[in-house]
């Protein structure tokens, strides 16, 4: 394993971090296993930014004695209700959340604590003017968090953070698809290209690239943690659906070489759901460099294809009927390509299903890449009728 610093912080970090988000809902043997192997392979930096009550529970016992050989980012603004991901800023909400954490990860600190996907002015505002922030700089005057950091899909708001000299460390999407975007779009609207025609000339002129977000970071020393590598797998090679599906084809070594090359990124945090897909992107670091390159395939792509193909990182919940919507609009993609008896059976196993939308709208106003839901789930009915 390989280290960097990270920015200001003098944190020495793995080159190779462990997300968690895939493992929200799994058992405790499979999260042991995962942080285990991740920490026997040298991974220091785990990233938990939600879960059930027992999965953080599983976490902390999986930590239990080795606390201090990792570096524990946690998030303020997003909880846990009846388990489904909340994004929120409701400050009780938040404190009870985050106590939560340091009580099931049997914890004193959190090493980096995020203020969590924020890509609105409002929200930036709310958060920075308001008391999250103050709440977050109390916990590390306290001791309880080393250092703050900022997630945000948005290049314009992510350099207005770097530039507010309030954050230690930024959480910023890196991977092919996104660094190839026209540079308005921005992550706004990542997938709805259309978005151009919808600003003035004054406003596009204006809107910062991805490279001076990147080259601000470097200035103020602020490390970038490269969220989504592998854009949610559309750009990996035997991605099992969705209209992306070829338009880009890596392998996830050929992913993470891409992202450590960035000057900006410190390190790539993808997300994994067992020892198996961790084993996959660990071998980065005993590749070739023909294993690793991944420029011919970059050559040959048209990354300006695509729009509207959910990322399924499911921060459009919560839903009122508990519908799992990243996984519903997941089976509706892969059924799109052509429908088996697997998916048709993933997609009856579900709790709640497209059958079960209310057609509300509420999880497409929180979408951060600008998707009709609505429009996903009548798909959805229609291919599973």
């Amino acid at each position: 394993m390989k280290y960097r610093k990270l920015g200001k912080t003098g944190l020495m970090v793995s080159e190779l971090a462990l997300g968690c988000e895939y493992v929200w809902h799994s058992d405790e043997k499979d999260v042991v296993d995962l942080v285990h192997a991740a920490i026997d392979a040298g991974i220091n930096y785990i990233d938990i930014f939600v879960g059930t009550p027992s999965t953080r529970d599983y976490f902390g016992r999986a930590l239990k004695g080795i606390r201090e050989k990792v570096i524990l980012a946690g998030h303020f603004g997003c909880i846990d209700i009846n388990k489904q991901y909340v994004r929120t800023r409701d400050m009780k909400l938040c404190e009870d959340f985050i106590q939560q954490f340091y009580t099931r990860l049997q914890t004193d600190y959190i090493d980096i604590l995020f203020l969590h996907n924020c890509d609105e002015e409002n929200d930036f505002n709310l958060i920075f003017e308001g008391e999250m922030y103050r709440r977050a700089l109390e916990l590390k005057n306290e001791g309880k968090a080393k250092f703050i950091g900022f997630s945000t899909h948005n290049t314009k708001i992510a350099l207005k953070a770097v530039k507010s000299g309030k954050i230690d460390v930024l959480m910023f999407p890196v991977n092919p698809l996104f660094n190839h975007m026209p540079r308005d779009t921005g992550m706004e609207k990542l997938f709805n290209l259309e978005i151009d025609g919808a600003r003035s000339e004054e406003e596009k002129s204006n809107y910062p690239t991805k490279q001076e977000l990147y080259e601000e970071c470097i200035t103020r020393e602020i490390g970038i943690i490269a969220m989504k590598p592998f854009a949610a797998g559309n750009v990996l090679k035997n991605y099992e659906g969705g209209v992306l599906q070829g338009l880009i084809s890596l392998t996830p070594v050929q992913c993470i070489s891409y992202v450590l090359d960035q000057n900006q990124a410190t390190i790539a945090l993808p997300g994994f759901k067992n020892v198996k897909e961790l084993n996959e992107s660990l071998a980065y670091f005993t590749a070739t460099d023909e294993e690793k390159d991944y420029k011919k395939e970059l050559e040959n792509s048209d990354v300006y294809k695509f729009k509207n193909q959910c990322m399924y990182c499911n921060h459009c919940q919560p839903c009122p009927n508990k519908i799992d919507i990243a996984e519903v609009t997941k089976l509706k993609d892969m059924a799109e390509k052509e429908m088996t008896d697997e998916i048709e059976s993933r997609y009856l196993a579900l709790e709640a299903n497209a059958g079960d939308c209310l057609f509300c709208g509420a999880c497409s106003k929180r979408c951060p890449f600008g998707i009709d839901v609505s429009k996903n789930m009548k798909r959805a009915l229609e291919l599973f009728a």
